[in-house]
C-alpha cells in the first residue's frame, strides 16, 4: 500500500470522506503543503502506486516538486536522464493548456514518448501515468501525476479524473491566487500592495514568470533596468541596486515556494534626487549598455568591495581574466582606475 492511499479504502465522490479530505486541501490554499496535498487527494480517488509532481515550463526544464512512494535513485534518474524526453513536458510546450492527459494517449504520438518508454517507464518500472495540468502564470504549469505498475489507467479512471478536475482546478487557481496577495518581500507590511508596484518575478532558470504592467512600462522607459538585472549576484539574498529612473530592490524566494521555487523577485521604487551632475550620470548608464555579461558581473563584484582574487573564485575563473576584463571595463568607461571606476558607478549601487 502506498503512501497516497495510506492504509485508506478508494474514495468514491459520494463518500463523507471525499468531502472531509476536499476541506483538507482547501484548508492548506497558500501553504507549502497545497501541492502534496493535491497529489493525495488525486490518489484516493484512482488506484495507483505512486506519484510526482511536476513543475513545467515552456523554455526551461521540467523541475520535480515532490514524490509519493518514489525512490531518490528514480527522482535522480529522471532529472538527469529523462528531463528532456518528457513527452508530457513536450506536450505543454505544444499545447499549453491545462487538462487530464494519460501517457498512452501520447505514446507514439512524438519522439519523446517512444524514448521515454524504453528509458524511464523502463527504469522506473511503470506501465502507465495519469496526470493534471494546472496552467500558472506565464510559461509555466504543475503536471500533477499518478503511476501503474501494472496495467493502465481505465476510460472509467480518465472519467473520474475529467469529472474531479474543475474542482482542483478551481483550489490550484485560489491557491495561486493566494500567493500573489501574500508574496514576502524585505518588508512584510507593504506585501500586499506589491503588486501595485512594478514587480518582476524570475524562476530559478532566469525565466519570466509575471510582470506587473507597471513594471512593463518601466523597463520601456528606463533602458538600464535590462543592463543591472544582470550584475544581480545569484548567492546574495536581498540586494538594492539602482537603474537610471529607480531604486531596484530584488529578494530570493525559498525552495518551497511554489510559483517560483527557488526564483527572485524585483520590485521598482522611485530613486531620491539625484546628488551627482546629470551629464555624468547619463555618460554612466550609456557606458552599462556597452558591458558584456562578464563585464557587468566584474563591475557588480567590484562595485561590492571584492578584490581580483575574490573575484576570480566568485565567478570560478582565473586572476587574470578578471585583471582583463577590469581592463576592457577601464576602457569602455573612460576611467584609469578602479578608485574611478567606483566612484563614477557609485550611483548605480547604493550602499546596503
Amino acid at each position: 500500500m502506498n503512501e497516497l492511499e495510506a492504509g485508506n479504502k478508494l474514495l468514491k465522490l459520494t463518500d463523507e470522506e471525499w468531502f472531509q479530505e476536499l476541506g483538507k486541501l482547501a484548508a492548506s490554499i497558500g501553504s507549502d503543503a497545497f501541492h502534496r496535498n493535491l497529489l493525495h487527494l488525486f490518489g484516493r480517488c484512482i488506484r495507483n502506486d505512486s506519484g510526482w509532481v511536476i513543475r513545467y515550463s515552456r523554455v526551461a526544464p521540467p523541475d520535480v516538486m515532490y514524490t509519493s512512494n518514489v525512490s531518490d535513485e528514480i527522482v535522480k534518474f529522471y532529472q538527469e536522464k529523462c528531463v528532456h524526453i518528457d513527452p508530457f513536458s513536450s506536450f505543454w510546450k505544444m499545447q499549453g493548456r491545462p487538462g487530464v492527459l494519460t501517457l498512452g494517449e501520447i505514446t507514439n504520438s512524438m519522439p519523446e514518448s517512444t524514448l521515454y518508454t524504453k528509458v524511464f517507464t523502463a527504469a522506473a518500472n511503470i506501465s502507465d501515468e495519469l496526470g493534471m495540468f494546472f496552467s500558472t502564470v506565464g510559461h509555466c504549469c504543475y503536471g500533477v501525476f499518478l503511476e501503474r505498475e501494472k496495467g493502465i489507467f481505465t476510460a472509467g479512471d480518465v472519467r473520474r479524473a475529467n469529472l474531479i478536475f474543475p474542482a482542483l482546478e478551481g483550489f490550484h487557481k485560489s491557491h495561486l491566487g493566494h500567493l500573489f496577495n501574500n508574496l514576502q518581500c524585505t518588508e512584510p507590511t507593504k506585501a500586499m500592495e506589491l503588486l501595485r508596484r512594478p514587480s518582476l518575478i524570475l524562476d530559478r532558470h532566469g525565466v519570466e514568470v509575471f510582470a506587473t504592467e507597471s513594471w512593463k512600462a518601466a523597463h520601456d522607459s528606463d533602458e538600464t533596468i535590462d543592463s543591472m538585472l544582470q550584475t544581480i549576484d545569484p548567492n546574495e539574498s536581498v540586494q538594492t541596486i539602482s537603474t537610471k529612473y529607480f531604486l531596484l530592490k530584488t529578494e530570493l524566494f525559498d525552495r518551497d515556494f511554489s510559483l517560483a521555487p527557488g526564483g527572485r523577485i524585483f520590485t521598482l521604487e522611485p530613486k531620491p534626487s539625484l546628488k551627482i551632475v546629470s551629464d555624468d550620470y547619463h555618460a554612466a548608464a550609456a557606458n552599462l549598455q556597452t558591458l558584456t555579461r562578464r563585464e557587468r558581473q566584474v563591475l557588480s563584484l567590484t562595485m561590492r568591495g571584492n578584490n581580483t582574487g575574490q573575484i576570480a573564485q566568485h565567478l570560478k575563473v582565473s586572476k587574470g581574466t578578471v585583471k582583463n576584463c577590469k581592463l576592457r571595463l577601464y576602457r569602455k568607461t573612460q576611467v584609469n582606475t578602479e578608485r574611478s571606476l567606483v566612484k563614477k558607478f557609485a550611483p548605480f549601487f547604493p550602499s546596503p
